[in-house]
């Protein structure tokens, strides 16, 4: 009888072929399945929102470093002014404080007292009229932040003219007027406030506006910065600069000027 011979552990590669073809088949398929299927959630996916960083607030440089702009007549390279970025308006909180106790004034009084408050100033007025050189009078000479006031020109609080105060400067830098001006610039601020007091209630406030520095020889006689009886109501303050040691003389003056506030 015959024997069909077995080859034992050994398959015929023609029986398996056909198979393996098919599974890599598959397998091939669903991969490329897959691929697909993860391109088109990748492209379907709704956009998930960029976080950054947050950006620090910029910081403005503070009105608090910056002089008021000035005017000169007779020298301008006396004086120089710092350019710099105007400061937004105070907010009525601010304005309100530094408005604080001003009543509204309708006819004009005698000061007795001042204050500002850039320079910590609460002071004492001196009504005087002349001295006796013709000039309009300055404080005692021992009073280094009394202001006097100049009683033969227009009251504070009237409905016109300039009211004058002077204060002195002292050559050893230890008198209020010292404080006000230096470095060849005012050192009020826009929008500072100096208020007056009378002896009835009255606090007339007013604002600065700008100064101006005038060499007395350069003074004319009908000039109004300082004497001035019928223009809109205002207030300047004077003080003497340029001190020249080999005559004693002050050889100018510093016109710091207001206009009153209306409460």
């Amino acid at each position: 009888m015959a024997v069909t011979p077995v080859y034992a552990g050994r398959v015929s590669h023609a029986a398996v072929e056909p198979r393996n073809n098919r599974t890599r088949l598959i397998i091939l398929v669903v991969a490329i399945l897959v691929v697909i299927a993860v391109i088109i959630f990748a492209l379907t996916r709704p956009e998930q929102p960029t976080t950054t960083d947050p950006v620090p607030p910029v910081e403005t440089a503070s009105a608090e470093n910056l002089a008021s702009p000035l005017k000169t007549i007779g020298s301008p390279a006396s004086l120089s002014s710092a350019s710099a970025t105007p400061s937004a308006a105070p907010s009525s909180a601010a304005a309100d404080a530094r408005l604080a106790n001003c009543t509204a004034v309708t006819e004009g009084f005698t000061p007795d007292r001042y204050t500002i408050e850039r320079f910590n100033v609460d002071e004492e007025i001196v009504a005087l009229n002349l001295d006796a050189d013709g000039n309009i009078a300055a404080p005692p000479l021992d009073e280094a932040r009394m202001a006097s006031w100049w009683s033969g020109g227009p009251q504070p609080g009237a409905d016109r003219g300039k009211a004058v105060l002077s204060i002195h400067t002292y050559r050893t830098g230890k008198a209020l007027g010292n404080e006000l001006y230096a470095d060849g610039q005012s050192r009020f601020q826009p929008g500072d406030v100096i208020k007056l007091y009378g002896d009835e209630g009255q606090v007339q406030c007013y604002e600065y506006t700008d100064a101006e520095k005038i060499f007395v020889d350069d003074y004319e006689d009908d000039s109004t910065v300082m004497v001035d009886f019928e223009g809109d109501p205002a207030l300047t303050i004077v003080i003497c600069w340029d001190f020249d040691s080999s005559t004693e003389i002050w050889e100018s003056r510093v016109f710091f000027h207001f206009t009153p506030v209306t409460v």
